[in-house]
């Protein structure tokens, strides 16, 4: 009995402590909205069909640029791989939905990445 308490009171702290870094994420996220909707009307980075950020123009792109770019595509992994969990599905087909979500949403003149590859803007 003692093992069992044990075992489900990690089990809580472990479910616990991944709920706050999940907050943790979210709220990373929301600080970069607005940088992130820049870089997409620039035409500098677009949505792939992976639903990442994918860098299309790296020109226009300076070190902390990038730097947000995969600091947002780490974040969005660590979310799809909760949903994935919690869903009992694989990461690459929670951002595959997530990237169909993301099309539909984004603003004109944004780069979206079709299912076959290829790449268009919205009008």
């Amino acid at each position: 009995m003692k093992t069992f308490l044990m075992m489900a009171t990690l089990l809580l702290a472990g479910w616990c402590a991944a709920a706050e870094d999940l907050g943790a994420v979210k709220a990373r996220m929301k600080e970069r909205v607005k940088k992130i909707a820049a870089l997409k009307m620039e035409q500098a980075v677009g949505e792939n069909n992976r639903g990442y950020l994918d860098v299309r123009a790296p020109a226009k792109l300076d070190a902390p640029a990038r730097a947000l770019v995969e600091a947002e595509n780490a974040d969005r992994r660590l979310v799809y791989q909760a949903i994935a969990e919690a869903t009992h599905t694989t990461v690459e087909l929670v951002g595959r939905r997530r990237a169909e979500q993301l099309r539909e949403d984004a603003a004109s003149g944004v780069l979206l990445q079709r299912e076959d590859g290829s790449w268009y803007e919205k009008p």
